[in-house]
């Protein structure tokens, strides 16, 4: 024996909409002319509604049909019903269209300061629901993150080797010889060498004698600027000239400001000081010592509404931050 179907079953909202369409067509043909669909099917409909509500909804006319006195104290009440399920689509469709939520960004040292604070003031500005989430470390580092989907999407600083994630080249930039106006005058007896600011370009030979004559302070292993500059050491048959190993671009930059040693680093990890007069930073001329500067996502985290904002934003945001303007 079937068991009686729940009488709320029976309200589907489309079973609403037909009640709400024949009061005001006031004619089954007009409810189906209306909404699309077969007058039987009309017909059918408002037969399960009277059976699930217990009582007629219309009674016939001469031209057609009247809502009964139960009908005419339903209709607000349906009315208020659809238009609640409309609001509540939409609100749904707005909410998953439009950024909003966490997105974690994983910043290598280098650009950390300036673009954080960049990026935080654009995505107030235009996606004032997103919350930013910002964690600091070496590419390896962000790269292992952004692989055990850990962070959405990471700033990070790439060579030769390419790894399991996605990436977009944000721009390229130089390697520098970083140092205090005074080492590098020292440091570098080349005189033609203008040190005040990057233009000035070292050759691999003249850079491969001066980190093997002078203190340096370097990331500490593994580390990708580390990683070349061994390689580069071993190729041209010297011994890097190591003082100290940070693992904090913070701890380099302080050495190298208040001691008489020089590090190597992109040249928009040291724009502010240079800018402030503090360092001067002298290129790297060799292909080899190009870094490319690239925003990597996680092929194990949702690229969500949120994520991709983020990401167009950052795209904009890195070279107008980042890279000497002309």
């Amino acid at each position: 024996m079937s068991t009686p179907a729940d009488p709320v079953e029976l309200l589907t909202l489309k079973s609403l909409r037909t009640l709400v369409a024949v009061a005001h067509a006031g004619s089954l043909t007009g409810a189906s002319a209306a909404l699309g669909l077969a007058q039987s099917a009309v017909s059918r409909q408002v037969s399960e509604l009277e059976r699930a509500l217990g009582g007629a909804l219309f009674h016939r006319t001469g031209r057609g049909v009247a809502a009964t006195d139960l009908a005419l104290d339903l209709l607000p009440r349906v009315e208020r019903l659809i238009q609640q399920a409309q609001d509540l689509v939409q609100r749904s469709r707005d909410m998953a269209s439009t950024p909003a939520g966490l997105v974690t960004l994983g910043l290598v040292p280098g650009v950390a300061g300036p673009l954080s604070s960049a990026l935080f003031g654009e995505l107030a500005k235009r996606y004032p629901l997103i919350r930013l989430r910002v964690l600091e470390g070496y590419s390896g580092d962000m790269e292992v993150a952004l692989s055990q989907g850990r962070i959405d999407l990471a700033v990070l600083n790439r060579y030769r080797a390419k790894g399991s994630n996605s990436y977009r080249r944000l721009f390229d930039a130089p390697l520098c010889l970083v140092g205090r106006r005074a080492v590098l005058l020292r440091l570098l007896v080349n005189g033609d060498v203008d040190t005040d600011g990057p233009a000035a370009e070292l050759p691999i030979k003249t850079t491969a004698t001066v980190l093997g004559r002078m203190g340096l302070v370097l990331p500490v292993p593994p580390n990708a600027i580390r990683n070349l500059l061994d390689e580069v050491a071993l190729a041209q048959g010297l011994k890097l000239s190591l003082v100290m190993e940070g693992s904090s671009s913070v701890v380099i930059k302080r050495m190298v400001l208040d001691h008489d040693c020089v590090t190597v680093l992109p040249f928009h990890a040291v724009r502010q000081e240079v800018s402030d007069g503090e360092l001067c930073a002298v290129p790297l001329s060799e292909r080899v010592f190009r870094q490319h500067v690239v925003l990597a996502t996680s092929s194990q985290r949702p690229f969500t509404q949120a994520s991709k904002a983020v990401a167009a934003v950052l795209t904009h945001l890195a070279a107008q931050v980042l890279v000497p303007q002309a």
